[in-house]
């Protein structure tokens, strides 16, 4: 089709310069009276056909050439000629019922998430890097009091939360996967005190985020009151056992100076005098492990901690007087960002623990260094160690290693459970590192601020 047109072109511009050529030849013949023809009318005639050639060479550059590749990419366009207009008419319908289906199934899909997102009882919304929000929840409207159409706002807009916008630009900035814990967006007006766990996705294929927030006010509201009756009914039962422990060291007394105070007698005063020891050790942990939980502010300062270390050692080792232990220390960083109280509450129960699970000889090191944004404070000693199956629950409240051997050793199992939450508190992490009959090691890190 493409070369039968080109043909016909090329075919009429030789045609047209035959004609030209032979009118040309009559015309200067007839104009100069020429019955011979003479040198001057060679020289002119060539000179004509020359200026034909230059105009002929100008043809074929702008009209020839593009007029082949038009008619290339018309014939690359044209449907073939048996195609009727009713077959392309129904082709066109066909692609157009199908986009419909497919415009119709995106829509249903749509709606089902819709309602599976507006079904949810925690808040969710979806918003981009300008922090303006896209989509969001029938709950996100009622923990906001927002109208139907909440698009087009901006998450400080609708939060009024500096922190939870912070916390956003936090999750933009990283593009990973942000949390928080316990979150209150208006703890001060808000009569209800709405507590959320609040996570924002990166959606990475369309450059958005997804927030969701899970609602623990009920959780926080039983941790709170366990926490309460842990602490009541601690300070309530310690009270009396603390007199009745009294008043026996008193009635032994008595017995002593009248001579009535036998053997028999000595050990049941003996026993009475333990497990009471125990009961009060017992609900003394149990506030200090709650009043750790409550504290929500640490007042941290720079301590330095070397002269901290030495002393408390030094001063648990008169609980110990029939063991002889050692205390190997390399102190290198000895600044430490902490809560006095609370880091000594620290080094205490773990050097105490120590102690308990050592021989008449031992040897504790006590060790710290830098890494990185840490501080780390390492206790290891070479006692009986901890079995690996159960290294992964010395943290648990009550857990007791070799519990065969529990009633031996005094203690009441919160000692490390302390520990745990004072490092949470912190924003710092706790390791342990145990080899059964050799020792364990106590990997504790400290933001260095």
């Amino acid at each position: 089709m493409i070369e039968i047109g080109y043909k016909k072109i090329l075919f009429f511009q030789a045609f047209f310069l035959f004609s030209l050529g032979t009118f040309v030849y009559n015309f200067f013949k007839k104009s100069f009276a020429l019955h011979d023809v003479s040198s001057k009318f060679w020289t002119i005639y060539l000179l004509v056909w020359f200026g034909f050639i230059v105009l002929n060479l100008l043809f074929i550059k702008f009209f020839a050439l593009p007029t082949k590749g038009l008619l290339k990419k018309l014939d690359s366009t044209t449907p073939p000629d048996d195609l009727s207009w009713s077959v392309i008419e129904e082709s066109l319908s066909k692609r157009d019922v199908h986009h419909q289906i497919i415009q119709s199934e995106y829509e249903i899909e749509n709606l089902k998430y819709k309602i599976l997102l507006d079904a949810l009882h925690d808040p969710v919304c979806i918003f981009g890097k300008d922090q303006i929000i896209l989509y969001s929840n029938q709950a996100f409207h009622q923990l906001f009091s927002l109208s139907c159409d909440s698009t087009k706002s901006t998450l400080l807009e609708v939060t009024r939360n500096h922190y939870f916008q912070d916390f956003v630009k936090t999750a933009i900035q990283t593009n990973e996967i942000q949390k928080i814990n316990e979150f209150s967006f208006n703890p001060v007006q808000d009569s209800l005190k709405n507590h959320f766990e609040i996570k924002v996705f990166p959606l990475k294929n369309i450059s958005n985020y997804l927030c969701i927030m899970h609602d623990v006010t009920e959780r926080k509201l039983a941790d709170q009151m366990r926490e309460d009756f842990v602490a009541n009914f601690s300070h309530e039962v310690r009270t009396p056992l603390t007199i009745l422990n009294g008043q026996m060291q008193t009635l032994k007394q008595i017995l002593e100076k009248n001579k009535e105070y036998d053997n028999e007698f000595k050990s049941i005063f003996e026993k009475i005098d333990n497990n009471s020891r125990r009961l009060i050790s017992l609900f003394a942990d149990l506030l200090r492990l709650s009043s750790v939980e409550k504290k929500k502010d640490l007042f941290k300062e720079e301590v330095h901690i070397e002269p901290i270390i030495e002393g408390l050692a030094e001063e648990l080792s008169v609980n110990y007087p029939q063991k002889s232990i050692k205390f190997n220390f390399q102190i290198k960083s000895t600044m430490f960002y902490v809560d006095y109280n609370l880091f000594e509450q620290v080094i205490i129960n773990l050097i105490d623990n120590a102690y308990k699970y050592l021989g008449a000889l031992g040897t504790v090191t006590i060790k710290t260094y830098n890494e990185g944004t840490f501080n780390i404070l390492e206790i290891s000693d070479d006692g009986m160690g901890i079995p690996v199956e159960q290294q992964h629950r010395i943290f648990e409240r009550f857990f007791r290693v070799d519990a065969s051997r529990s009633s031996e050793i005094a203690g009441t199992g919160l000692g490390l459970s302390i520990v745990k939450h004072i490092m949470q508190k912190h924003d710092g992490k706790i390791k342990v590192s145990s080899i059964p009959s050799k020792g364990t090691t106590f990997i504790l890190q400290f933001p260095a601020k």
